[in-house]
């Protein structure tokens, strides 16, 4: 996505071939790989006649899914090349020119944490990626984006969190222009069995009209999968032309057909209900104000 350009460009630097060591093995396995944290509705389609909540869901999915691959992406090169320094339990890459931000350095540190819950041949390992502005004689590097990896002793099975500082960025003179509204974003996820589960939590800058955003994913064995998320209406019920936050929770089988419910995310209140089939279109639709109410909810795949 574009807000990552900056640091996607120049993390291009550490893109020079290298081998990793047997010790650095563990490093690496805890990096998540593109693909896996993204959401993934079954089908690619979408047309003028596809439910509008289905249409809704597939944009959230693509927004979800952008911001997950952005997040992997700021350290996904690490994967290329041997680390620049090894130090006991830390591997450091870099650091190196941010090739958009002339005067700026970024580095990605990695460190194997002992924990006595997480035993061989399980592992946990912590890392950042960090920036220092260099035009400032004695500047230290600051953390950009922070994580944590659990292992469950398997290739790219275990439990992670990752967090996108912007905001602090902002504050330490970076220039996040690219970055839009965003101050902040958390995300956890769950690799070890099914459902694999993924949250992301999206803060924003103070002065932006959406203060808040949240995605709950979660996919099953047989591709089915739920998405949870919640958007800020124009209108709700009884108040025309107020706006209030509505939770979405979009069901939908490994087939594709699906289910997708809106609430007032304060006090539970229906809003509306569309349901699909295998060629996304509507077979059942209902509003809160009867308008474009169709079919049954004998229909519906989730009842």
């Amino acid at each position: 996505m574009k807000p990552f350009a900056p640091l996607l460009l120049a993390a291009s630097a550490i893109g020079a071939c290298g081998n990793y060591s047997n010790e650095d093995l563990d490093f690496q396995l805890a990096l998540p790989e593109q693909g896996d944290l993204e959401a993934k509705l079954p089908q690619a389609l979408t047309t003028d006649a596809s439910s509008e909540y289905y249409k809704l869901t597939r944009q959230v999915v693509a927004t979800f899914n952008g911001w997950a691959t952005a997040l992997v992406g700021l350290v996904d090169r690490v994967r290329s090349t041997s680390p620049t320094s090894r130090n006991g339990a830390e591997r450091v890459w870099g650091p190196f020119a941010d090739d958009k931000h002339p005067g700026w350095q970024i580095q990605v540190v990695m460190v194997r944490v002992p924990d006595p819950n997480v035993p061989a041949p399980a592992f946990k390992i912590s890392y950042s990626v960090q920036l220092r502005d260099t035009t400032q004689s004695g500047s230290a590097f600051f953390e950009f984006m922070t994580g944590q990896y659990a292992s469950s002793g398997s290739a790219q099975r275990g439990e992670g969190q990752m967090q996108l500082l912007v905001q602090a960025a902002r504050d330490a003179g970076y220039p996040a222009d690219d970055f839009g509204e965003l101050a902040k974003l958390d995300l956890d996820y769950h690799t070890l069995n099914y459902p694999i589960t993924v949250t992301m939590n999206i803060t924003n800058v103070p002065t932006a009209k959406t203060q808040k955003a949240s995605y709950q994913y979660a996919e099953n064995a047989d591709g089915s999968g739920t998405l949870v998320f919640t958007l800020t209406a124009d209108a709700v019920p009884g108040a025309p032309g107020t706006t209030a936050d509505v939770t979405f929770t979009s069901r939908w089988l490994g087939s594709g057909a699906g289910r997708a419910d809106a609430d007032l995310s304060s006090g539970n209140v229906a809003v509306g209900t569309d349901c699909w089939g295998t060629d996304t279109v509507a077979d059942y639709v209902w509003r809160w104000d009867g308008q474009g109410d169709l079919g049954s909810a004998d229909v519906c795949v989730f009842q």
